[in-house]
């Protein structure tokens, strides 16, 4: 959806897509049989689902009142399906615990990830669709800017740090230049240093590809 209202889920969504992308990309290819490789993967995968199921608490509790006062039933939609995700998650973290140095495992937990990210996938298409166009009926961007800064100072530095390194390479380059602008206006200087890596380095990949 495109207009000139805006969007709190733009930035935080292409990360975790990116993010989950690039994890199914890596079980997709990884040999389960590697013990050690594995156990790399599964270690990423763990906490990077962590953060994900963070993400949608964080949305639960910041933007979900906001959008049951103007559409309760997509709230009730949006808290059914993050349910849907807590339950793919759990069933993911499950064969995390048994996949490394079984192959049979590894590709259960291949399939379970690519369920848990068609749900994912899905869900955040909703969001930026259905549920922003509902909220901007009811709500002005400053209003929906005041639940986006509650939420981002909720969470730890150094998970905000994690955030970003999924945010700013899957954004494109006009995007980081407004979102490294909004940064320049408040954050502390090393967290405007650490993105502004961040940027250089997506450019630079980008080039490379």
């Amino acid at each position: 959806m495109t207009n000139d209202r805006y969007n709190l889920y733009t930035y935080i969504h292409k990360g975790i897509r990116f993010e989950l992308s690039d994890l199914l990309r890596a079980a997709g290819n990884l040999d389960f049989g590697d013990s050690e490789a594995a156990q790399s993967l599964v270690k990423r995968l763990r906490f990077s689902l962590m953060l994900m199921n963070e993400h949608a608490e964080h949305e639960d509790q910041f933007v979900e009142p906001l959008l049951q006062a103007c559409a309760p039933h997509l709230a009730r939609r949006v808290a059914a399906t993050h349910k849907v995700l807590e339950s793919q998650e759990e069933e993911v973290l499950h064969l995390c615990d048994v996949a490394p140095g079984n192959p049979a495992a590894g590709y259960k937990l291949y399939l379970a990830l690519t369920r848990y990210a068609a749900t994912q996938f899905g869900h955040m298409a909703e969001e930026e669709t259905e549920i922003i166009a509902a909220l901007w009926k009811d709500y002005t961007d400053d209003e929906i800017v005041r639940a986006e800064n509650a939420l981002v100072a909720s969470i730890e530095p150094p998970k905000a740090a994690t955030y970003f390194t999924w945010m700013v390479p899957g954004m494109n380059e006009p995007e980081r230049e407004v979102f490294l602008g909004a940064l320049r206006k408040g954050a502390p200087a090393e967290a405007v240093a650490f993105v502004e890596e961040l940027a250089r380095a997506a450019r630079e990949a980008q080039l490379a590809a």
